[in-house]
C-alpha cells in the first residue's frame, strides 16, 4: 500500500539505536528517547490521529518496538532502505552524522519521497518465523563449509577430531531445522500451496523452495521482470552513447543467486524443457555462463507465474465456496 500525497502533512523522522530513539518533525525540532513502549508511547501519543508519516530506517530488529508502537497508535510508518538513505544524504554531499542530524535526514527524505514510500505492514509470524530458520539453515550450512574446508588444511590434522565432532553437531542442527521448516511450511495452507508449485519447477528442490519462500514473499505478485531483478537474474544494461557493453546480472536479493545456480545445474542434467533450453542455447554458440544464467531466469520466472495461477485459482475456489 503507498502512502497518498493527500495524506500526508507532515514527516517524522526516528533515528534508532539499540537504546534510544531520536525524534525529528521536520522543523528541526528534535528530541531524544528510550527504546522502550512507555517511552516512545508517551513521546508519539501527540502524533496519533494526525496526518504524520513517520519514517525509520531498517537496523536489525532494534526497530521493532518503535513499528509496534507507531501501529498501535495508527500512525502510518515507512521502514526505509540504510543504502538508499546513505545514498540521499551523500547526494548534497553532507558528511556530519550524528543522531539529531540523522534524524533530520530521514524527516527529509520521508518529505521528498512521501509520495511513492511504501507503508509498512507488520510481517505474518508464520511467514516471519520461516525466514529466521531459513536464514539460520543458511548460517549453519555456511559454517559446515567453513569447517569442511579447515578439515582439509595441511595444519588441521591435530585438531581434526574437534573439527568432525564440530561438524557432526552441524548436521545434527541443519537437519533439525530443515524437519522444522518443513513441519511449518506442512501446517500453513497458503505456505503449502506455495512450496507445492514451486517443487513442480524442474531444478526447485526441498532446499531452495522454503528459500524462496521466505526471501521473495511476494513471489506470485511481481512481473517477468520484477522477480528477475530480484533474485538478481536480470541483466541491465550498461550503454553509453555508441558503446555498447555485456549486459550483466548484478543486485537483486544475494541468497537467491547461489541456490538458483544450483538449481540450474540440476535442471539441465534432467529430461525437462529447461534441459532443452539449455543445449539449444549452447548449440547457438552461447557460453555457458550465459546459458546457465538464462535458464536461472526461466526457473523464478516459472516459479513466479505457477505459484501466481494457483493462488489466485485457490482465491476464485474461496469466492465461489463463500
Amino acid at each position: 500500500m503507498m502512502a497518498e500525497p493527500a495524506e500526508i502533512q507532515s514527516i517524522l523522522g526516528l533515528d534508532v539505536s539499540r537504546d534510544t530513539v531520536t525524534l525529528c518533525d521536520g522543523r528541526r525540532h528534535t528530541v531524544t528517547v528510550a527504546n522502550e513502549a512507555d517511552a516512545l508511547r508517551a513521546a508519539l501519543q501527540p502524533y496519533q490521529g494526525t496526518t504524520t508519516l513517520a519514517v525509520c530506517e531498517a537496523t536489525g530488529g532494534y526497530e521493532d518496538i518503535l513499528l509496534g508502537v507507531l501501529l498501535e497508535l495508527a500512525i502510518p510508518a515507512h521502514r526505509a532502505d540504510p543504502a538508499k538513505v546513505k545514498a540521499y544524504i551523500a547526494s548534497f554531499g553532507k558528511r556530519a552524522k550524528n543522531d539529531p542530524i540523522d534524524a533530520s535526514w530521514l524527516s527529509r527524505y520521508g518529505c521528498d519521497r512521501a509520495t511513492t514510500l511504501p507503508r509498512w505492514q507488520p510481517a505474518d509470524p508464520t511467514q516471519q518465523k520461516l525466514e529466521l530458520l531459513v536464514a539460520r539453515r543458511l548460517d549453519l550450512v555456511a559454517m559446515r563449509v567453513q569447517e569442511q574446508n579447515r578439515l582439509k588444511a595441511p595444519r588441521s590434522r591435530l585438531i581434526a577430531d574437534n573439527i568432525r565432532d564440530h561438524l557432526a553437531e552441524l548436521e545434527r542442527h541443519i537437519e533439525a531445522l530443515n524437519a522444522e521448516i518443513d513441519t511449518l511450511i506442512g501446517e500453513s495452507r497458503d505456505l503449502a500451496l506455495r512450496a507445492q508449485q514451486l517443487r513442480s519447477v524442474p531444478g526447485v528442490g526441498p532446499v531452495l523452495a522454503p528459500l524462496l519462500l521466505a526471501v521473495i514473499p511476494e513471489l506470485g505478485t511481481l512481473n517477468r521482470r520484477q522477480v528477475a531483478s530480484l533474485a538478481g537474474v536480470a541483466p541491465h544494461p550498461k550503454d553509453s552513447g555508441k558503446a555498447n557493453w555485456h549486459r550483466s546480472t548484478t543486485g537483486g536479493r544475494r541468497q537467491i543467486r547461489p541456490a538458483l545456480f544450483i538449481a540450474a545445474l540440476a535442471a539441465c542434467r534432467g529430461d525437462n524443457p529447461l534441459a532443452v533450453a539449455y543445449k539449444a542455447l549452447l548449440k547457438a554458440a552461447k557460453p555457458k555462463r550465459v546459458a546457465l544464467t538464462a535458464i536461472m531466469r526461466k526457473i523464478i520466472t516459472i516459479a513466479n507465474a505457477r505459484v501466481r495461477d494457483a493462488v489466485r485459482h485457490q482465491n476464485e475456489i474461496g469466492k465461489i465456496n463463500a
